[in-house]
C-alpha cells in the first residue's frame, strides 16, 4: 500500500467562508477516485491572510518537522515567488493554487514548484476585449483600492487596446474602510457618461455597487461588465440587480464537458455542496498528484521522486487537460464569456456561456508589462484577506 504525506497551507478568506473544507475535499476526492488503496495522512498549516512570513514558517515547519511529501496550498504568486528559496532547499514538491490576480513572471519557476490557477489576470484581457467590440468607445474601468493591488485591470486595459480603444478612464475608491461605500463610484459615473464600464469589486462592495448602479438606473446609459466573483454560483445570491451582467473566467459551474460534469456530479453526491473555483482547482492538484503516485507502480515515493513525475504528469480535468509544471509554464485553458441570470429552478444567480475565446500567454509582452509594472505590496491571494 503506497502512503502520502500531504502538507496543507490554508489563509483566511471572508468571501469563501468554508474554503478549507472545500479545498481539501476537492484533492480528496481525486485521491478517492484515482488511487484508493493510498493511505493518505493530512497536516493543516493556518497562514493567515498569506503574507510571506507566515507562509515561510509553514513550509519550514511542513518540510522540516513534519516531514511531508508535498505540500499543497493556497498562496499568493508574488509571495510564492519570494518562497522559491525555501522551496529549492528543501526540495519538496510544492503545488501553489490561487485565482491568478498576478500574471506569472519567468522568475515564478522551479523544478519543485508546481502551480494552477484560474487565470484571471487572462480573463480579464478577453472581458477587456470583447466588451469594447460590444460597446464600443469611452470605456471605464470601476475599482476599489484592493483590485488595483493586482494586475487584472492592467490586463484589462491591454484587452480594450487589443479591440481598438485609444484610452479608458479609471474610476477609483482612494481608501479601504470598514463599511462599504461605492458611491463616489456610481457619482463619477454619472460625470463621466461612459459607454461602457467594468466592476472590479469584492464582496459587500460588489453588492452595493451593483444595487446602487441599477438603482440611479446608470445601466440604461451605461453597459456593464463585472469581474467574475460578483456574480459567481458560489455567492448564492438571489438579488436581481445581479442579473444580466457579462463576465469572463476559465471555469464555471455549468461548463458542459463531460470530465466537469462529473467532478460537479460526484463532487454534490459525496459532500451535498456546489464546488466552488477552488474546489476545482484542488481536484485538478489531486488528479495530477494521483498520476503520479500511481506512475511509481508500487515503488517507494520520496520527495524527489514525486517532483520528477508530477512534471511528466498530464491529466484530463473539468477545463480539459491540465500540468502543472512551472518549467516551463503553461496557460491555454479557454476563457469563457458568461452573462448571469436567476433561474427559475432554484431563484438563484446562474452563469450562461455566451462566447469563448483562446486568451493571451502570460510570455505576450504586454502581460508581462503588466506584471512588472505593478509595484504594489500585496500578498494575500485574491479574494483570500
Amino acid at each position: 500500500m503506497q502512503k502520502l504525506k500531504i502538507g496543507f497551507l490554508f489563509p483566511y478568506s471572508g468571501i469563501f467562508r468554508n474554503l478549507r473544507n472545500d479545498f481539501k475535499q476537492g484533492v480528496l476526492l481525486a485521491f478517492e477516485q484515482m488511487i484508493p488503496a493510498c493511505q493518505v495522512e493530512t497536516v493543516d498549516e493556518f497562514i493567515q491572510t498569506g503574507g510571506q512570513t507566515f507562509v515561510e514558517n509553514a513550509l519550514n515547519k511542513l518540510t522540516l518537522f513534519d516531514a511531508v511529501d508535498i505540500v499543497i496550498g493556497i498562496v499568493g504568486t508574488k509571495v510564492t515567488q519570494n518562497c522559491l528559496e525555501i522551496i529549492n532547499k528543501r526540495q519538496v514538491p510544492v503545488i501553489i493554487v490561487n485565482l491568478g490576480g498576478f500574471v506569472p513572471t519567468y522568475q515564478f519557476r522551479s523544478d519543485y514548484l508546481f502551480y494552477t490557477s484560474l487565470d484571471l489576470w487572462k480573463s480579464e484581457w478577453v472581458m477587456g476585449k470583447w466588451a469594447q467590440k460590444q460597446y464600443g468607445a469611452n470605456p471605464c474601468v470601476s475599482l476599489s483600492y484592493y483590485e488595483a493591488g493586482y494586475n487584472m485591470h492592467e490586463c484589462y486595459r491591454y484587452g480594450l487596446h487589443a479591440a481598438g480603444a485609444k484610452s479608458v478612464k479609471l474610476n477609483f475608491i482612494k481608501g479601504m474602510t470598514a463599511s462599504p461605500d461605492t458611491l463616489p463610484l456610481i457619482d463619477q459615473l454619472q460625470q463621466l457618461m461612459p459607454n461602457h464600464t467594468h466592476g472590479m469589486l469584492s464582496g459587500k462592495e460588489g453588492e452595493q455597487f451593483l444595487y446602487h448602479y441599477q438603482e440611479k438606473k446608470i445601466i440604461s446609459r451605461t453597459a456593464l461588465s463585472v469581474n467574475p466573483f460578483m456574480v459567481d454560483e458560489s455567492l448564492e445570491t438571489t438579488n436581481l440587480f445581479a442579473e444580466n451582467l457579462t463576465s469572463a473566467v476559465t471555469w464555471t459551474y455549468h461548463l458542459e464537458t463531460a470530465a466537469n460534469r462529473l467532478f460537479i456530479s460526484a463532487y454534490e453526491s459525496k459532500f451535498n455542496r456546489r464546488p466552488i473555483a477552488y474546489s476545482m482547482l484542488a481536484y485538478e492538484s489531486g488528479l495530477c498528484v494521483a498520476m503520479a503516485i500511481n506512475a511509481h507502480e508500487g515503488r517507494r515515493i520520496s520527495q524527489h521522486s514525486l517532483a520528477t513525475v508530477l512534471k511528466n504528469a498530464t491529466c484530463l480535468g473539468p477545463r480539459g487537460e491540465i500540468n502543472l509544471k512551472t518549467t516551463s509554464f503553461c496557460s491555454d485553458h479557454p476563457v469563457y464569456i458568461r452573462i448571469s441570470q436567476i433561474s427559475r429552478d432554484t431563484g438563484l444567480i446562474e452563469n450562461k456561456i455566451i462566447d469563448q475565446d483562446p486568451g493571451i500567454s502570460w510570455e505576450h509582452p504586454e502581460m508581462l508589462e503588466a506584471a512588472y509594472q505593478n509595484g504594489s505590496g500585496w500578498q494575500n491571494p485574491y479574494l483570500c484577506v
